[in-house]
């Protein structure tokens, strides 16, 4: 979803960039690695030889969406491939699930969420990816980012239709909040709280879990502030990290 899927440019991470050029009169040198679908103790094994080799000053990470997530349809839960050893090849959304994530938010779309989220409490279903194992996949990566100088910035799951996946998806939210407490040299951007703060129909499409255009311009707008405060308080302009030009290098996972 960093991408800005299912939207046509101007996605969060375009914002983000465009922000941080013009607040710091600065070129940005920029780059996606998109793994679409990922959950993140999937995309843990990737980050090394994905993401790496970019030499980033801040990476951004976006995973908690699909993490937290409580989907009716059994379909939609990712396969399990803690196993998998293989290369990861980047899949595009076909025709009919593209036209699907890119409609957006009706009147009707509230009463879709809605029976969602009651179909979600009376099978109790659960997350896609269990919190212990979220949190460790974060948790580790935030870690290789410290180990090799990169500021690693953190996002928080969005927003959900569902208020049944709205309730499970918040212990995700505060135990992100922890570690960002417990963690050095780590941004957190709470887009959960952010988001609440707008109508849903505003902010979502409607399948009820896709940002709308003005979801993702708040988010990047928030990414993007939160990587100019980093970079000011750190007086990273003009003092080349490790013979850096003075440049702000940013790549989102």
């Amino acid at each position: 979803m960093i991408t800005g899927y299912p939207l046509e440019g101007g996605g969060m991470f375009e914002v983000a960039c465009r922000l941080v050029e013009k607040r710091l009169s600065r070129p940005v040198q920029s780059k996606i690695v998109s793994l679409g679908g990922f959950s993140a103790p999937r995309a843990e094994k990737y980050l090394k030889k994905k993401v790496f080799d970019f030499d980033p000053q801040y990476i951004i990470f976006q995973f908690g969406a699909t993490d937290a997530q409580c989907p009716i349809r059994a379909g939609n839960r990712p396969p399990d491939r803690s196993s998998e050893l293989g290369t990861v090849s980047k899949s595009e959304p076909s025709g009919a699930a593209s036209s699907y994530h890119g409609k957006p938010a009706t009147v009707l779309s509230p009463l879709r969420w809605e029976i969602a989220s009651l179909i979600g409490s009376l099978r109790k279903i659960e997350p896609i990816t269990p919190l212990s194992s979220y949190i460790a996949s974060i948790e580790h990566m935030v870690d290789d980012c410290r180990s090799e100088g990169i500021t690693p910035v953190v996002l928080s799951p969005f927003a959900y239709g569902s208020r049944y996946t709205t309730r499970k998806a918040t212990p995700y939210v505060d135990a992100l909040n922890e570690l960002n407490s417990n963690a050095q040299s780590m941004i957190f951007v709470d887009c959960f709280s952010l988001l609440a703060d707008f109508p849903k129909s505003r902010i979502l499409q409607h399948d009820g879990f896709h940002l709308s255009r003005l979801g993702q311009n708040l988010v990047g707008q928030a990414i993007g502030q939160a990587i100019v405060a980093n970079i000011l308080a750190n007086g990273l302009i003009g003092d080349a990290r490790s013979n850096r030009p003075a440049e702000a290098t940013v790549t989102g996972l």
